[in-house]
């Protein structure tokens, strides 16, 4: 009988860490009650993800050599021909102008 005694003195005891142990548990709750200057605070768990469309780059332009040739006559063409530097920037202007039409409609 007397170890009775100290095995419902322990028994009580461990009760009493038992019921310390679960009010500390539910004390910290994550991260509802936590202010935000703790520092273990985080914003709500909510994921919010934008997705931006990103467009592809426009394929390379690769000019034929024929447009290239006809490009290179119209320079010299124009340079030739060209008494001032205002004609010649007119020249290049007019060759870079047709250079491009023929790059829109192949």
């Amino acid at each position: 009988m007397t170890f009775t005694r100290p095995l419902l003195a322990i028994a009580a005891l461990c009760l009493a860490a038992t019921a310390s142990a679960t009010t500390t548990t539910e004390a910290l709750q994550f991260p509802g009650l936590q202010p935000k200057s703790s520092a273990n605070w985080s914003p709500p768990s909510t994921l919010t993800m934008t997705v931006e469309t990103v467009t592809p780059p426009p394929a390379p332009i690769h000019d034929t050599p024929e447009s290239i040739a006809e490009y290179q006559r119209c320079r010299t063409v124009s340079d030739r021909a060209a008494v001032s530097n205002a004609q010649r920037t007119a020249g290049v202007e007019a060759c870079l102008r047709a250079l491009q039409e023929r790059r829109v409609s192949p």
